[in-house]
């Protein structure tokens, strides 16, 4: 993963902070309120995927919002947040929180500072898919200090065993800008995927 030149003092201390938080479930303003999209989940016809867990099953399509953040111009700590609503039924969502991290053990559990566009986002730690524990990731295709999210960008939606590194298993497209507040928490799961303390306290 390459870290933005320019980064600061600042924003690595940022980075240790929110990697800690994240660590005793204290995430702070890491996935605070951001630019809001319509998306769409679409899993690989050949994801190598558990299938215990339906909402990963090959060929299957879900709608989706996505929330990245923030949008400073300056590295920092970035957020990407995806829900799929109703995906177990009413009321029923499933939730990734997502941060600016590395890739592969343990890069992938920190908080990386990042240009607003990050080069890969993870869950940090753990999730629960069936019996196999995963991570779940998203890898932008282009980043850069003057690269934002928009409308149409296609996002690889990825997973990484605990030791290993991110590999891809669907694509996460982004729609026209998504209306209204929404409310992200990894507790927000089911469908044989348990996010894992402390992942499951966000």
């Amino acid at each position: 993963m390459r870290i933005a030149e320019g980064v600061t003092l600042g924003s690595g201390l940022q980075a240790v902070q929110a990697t800690a938080g994240a660590l005793i479930a204290q995430t702070g303003d890491l996935f605070a309120a951001g630019d809001t999209f319509t998306a769409t989940l679409t899993i690989d016809d050949r994801a190598d995927v558990p299938d215990s867990a339906t909402l990963l099953s090959p060929g299957t399509s879900h709608d989706a919002v996505v929330q990245v953040g923030p949008d400073t111009p300056e590295p920092a700590p970035r957020g990407l947040c995806i829900k799929i609503a109703d995906a177990y039924g009413p009321g029923k969502d499933q939730d990734f929180l997502l941060a600016s991290s590395g890739d592969g053990a343990p890069l992938h559990h920190a908080v990386l500072p990042a240009d607003p566009v990050a080069p890969l986002y993870s869950s940090l730690w753990l999730y629960l898919v069936g019996f196999t524990p995963l991570l779940f990731g998203v890898r932008p295709p282009t980043t850069g200090p003057d690269v934002r999210f928009g409308t149409g960008d296609r996002l690889s939606f990825q997973v990484s065993a605990p030791v290993g590194q991110f590999r891809p298993v669907g694509e996460l497209t982004l729609g026209p800008p998504h209306d209204g507040p929404v409310r992200f928490s990894a507790r927000h799961s089911g469908g044989n995927i348990r996010a894992l303390p402390p992942v499951s306290f966000y």
